[in-house]
């Protein structure tokens, strides 16, 4: 049966398995690797012989594939390559347990592999399904043949013999080896009949990339990524498929080694780069939005991948490269970039809503680059601490990005940030006192904890060393340093009747909290603080030593000046933790501030 839909002539042949491997396929490289797991075809197989149990003689309809057939006769697999692998591998683990059963497996053989012609007309033997990608193109050879698992397969190749594997402890399981072979060949007979799918064929291979992108174009059974593949491939000539394959596979390959999400970067890279203006009017798109934002006629003309599909996978490239980095707190050469690192410790392993404005100021000169990232520092604290939900976070973020990628001076710099990141500081001033100075450990992340007595400690002792340099935290943060609870967080009996009562919620307050060393952390104990401001005026880092005594050196000194923003304690209560985080307070307002 043939029609023609918008020009393209289709072929529709309603199929069995029988009929479909009269035929020789192809996966072609450019196509995505096999990637059922044992539960897809387990579920495969529990349904086929589900329906095979009911009733025998009724068919059993899996769907679709798409085909185009090449100049070499050979059907190339568009679409529908993981279940006609699958059906491969179950036809050859049928063969495998036919030999073992003495049971004649002719045909079962004319299946897997027979005679074809090749292009200069001479007969050779070819397997029924070629797999091109790399890795796997002889692993099938090996499986139709029922050879021995290879060692250390990874990838596509593992999960070829997992799922042929599984076939074979599936028909074991059912069907026993000391039982009557009948119902087995039967099984057998089902899926070699009744096994029907729709197989879709096109004369030309855009036209059959074109029939793909509309079976799934719901993402149904492809994501985004896999349908934007699509799509790249149906504006290049065949000859550059291998050029634009290998450059996708870089982009991929650069995602998944670094166990990035294709999705989210995905969604980051469009807000990052273009306006987004969704049907609800709002600059965030999400991922099942992805593909159909995609094809929306103005943004074929924002991306322009139409025209140039070579350029975008490169910009996609490069904006993966940069993203990868900065989440690993490195500029985009790689190099160490002192205000993404703390962005990093700040935001911990999931946080990467801010990847959003520095890819769109990714190609800012290096000291604009580090002022923008300082300043995007600032911002997510201020939103971490007051607690903003992290839609807030994205929605501001690809709205403001439009205007950073426009940015080319220090002057339009400092002015996106007035008119942007300021406001956001200003309005959240009064909130922002009122979560810090209530901060307790249980109502934070601990890694957050550690970044704040690290900035803190930090910057006292840069101001008293009268050195400005921006370094990173690594010597803060760091398993030769604990957070020291100055209030033990395990007294004695006697120290919590004195206290009273509010002891435990005491002992957490980041009033409480300090950074010292390990090993005079432990030589310190649970003794209070008599004992403890003893070990505290050892400390290298002021904000611990400061807590037992402050430095005087000279009149007008870098030291003097920092004593003022400080205090030391002579005991240690509900008042003096409270008067302590106060004065952590009023230090974050110098540490974290917005500097235009």
């Amino acid at each position: 049966m043939s029609n023609s839909t918008n020009n393209i002539q289709i072929q529709f042949n309603y199929l069995d398995v029988e009929n479909c491997f009269k035929n020789f396929y192809v996966v072609p490289d450019y196509q995505r690797e096999y990637v059922w797991t044992e539960v897809q075809i387990n579920q495969l197989l529990d349904d086929i012989y589900e329906e095979f149990d009911f009733n025998p003689n009724k068919e059993y309809f899996i769907g679709s594939t798409v085909v185009f057939k090449n100049n070499d006769g050979f059907y190339e697999l568009i679409d529908g390559q993981q279940r006609t692998t699958s059906i491969f591998l179950i036809i050859c683990a049928f063969k495998k347990i036919y030999r073992e059963r003495e049971i004649d497996t002719d045909t079962i053989e004319r299946m897997i592999k027979d005679k074809t012609v090749n292009a200069l007309g001479d007969s050779v033997d070819c397997y029924k399904l070629e797999l091109q990608y790399k890795d796997s193109s002889n692993i099938l050879s090996k499986i139709a043949n029922n050879l021995e698992r290879p060692e250390n397969l990874t990838g596509s190749a593992e999960r070829l013999y997992n799922a042929y594997e599984n076939v074979i402890s599936f028909l074991k399981n059912r069907f026993k080896e000391d039982e009557d072979p009948v119902k087995l060949k039967k099984f057998f007979v089902y899926i070699f009949r009744k096994l029907k799918f729709i197989q879709i064929e096109t004369p030309e291979i855009n036209d059959a990339l074109k029939i793909f992108e509309t079976i799934n174009e719901r993402g149904v059974g492809l994501n985004p990524m896999d349908l934007l593949k699509n799509l790249l491939f149906r504006q290049v000539n065949r000859n550059d498929f291998n050029s634009l394959k290998d450059k996708w596979k870089t982009l991929i390959k650069l995602l998944e080694k670094n166990n990035e999400k294709p999705l989210r970067f995905l969604r980051y890279f469009i807000m990052s780069n273009y306006k987004v203006n969704n049907q609800r009017g709002e600059e965030i798109i999400r991922e099942e939005e992805i593909y159909k934002w995609f094809i929306r006629p103005e943004n074929v003309a924002q991306c322009n991948y139409e025209k140039e599909p070579f350029e975008f996978v490169e910009l996609l490239l490069e904006n993966a490269t940069c993203y990868i980095n900065f989440f690993k707190g490195l500029n985009k050469d790689g190099s160490k970039n002192v205000y993404l690192d703390n962005i990093s410790k700040l935001g911990g392993g999931a946080f990467k809503q801010h990847l959003i404005l520095l890819l769109a100021g990714r190609n800012l000169p290096q000291d604009l680059f580090n002022h923008f990232a300082k300043q995007i520092e600032t911002l997510v604290f201020y939103y971490f601490i007051t607690k903003e939900p992290t839609k807030e976070f994205e929605r501001n973020f690809s709205k403001w990005a439009k205007s950073v990628l426009r940015i080319k001076s220090r002057e339009e710099l400092n002015n996106f940030v007035k008119e942007n990141i300021q406001p956001v500081i200003t309005s959240k001033e009064n909130e922002y006192k009122l979560y810090f100075t209530e901060t307790r450990q249980n109502n934070l992340q601990q890694y957050r904890i550690r970044y704040i007595l690290a900035k803190i400690a930090q910057y006292l002792d840069q101001e008293r060393l009268g050195s400005y340099i921006p370094q990173v935290l690594d010597n803060y943060i760091t398993k030769g340093v604990e957070i020291e609870h100055i209030l033990p967080f395990n007294p004695t009996e006697s120290l919590r009747n004195e206290i009273g009562e509010e002891y435990d919620d005491l002992k957490i307050r980041l009033g409480n909290l300090t950074l010292l060393e390990k090993t005079m952390n432990i030589v310190v104990g649970n003794d209070f603080f008599s004992k403890k401001v003893i070990e505290y005026s050892k400390s290298p880092f002021y904000i611990s030593k400061s807590i037992a005594g402050l430095d005087t050196i000279g009149i007008n000194s870098s030291v003097t000046r920092l004593n003022l923003k400080l205090r030391s304690y002579e005991y240690w209560n509900k008042e003096t933790i409270i008067d302590r985080q106060n004065l952590l307070y009023e230090l974050s307002k110098d540490i974290w501030k917005i500097e235009i």
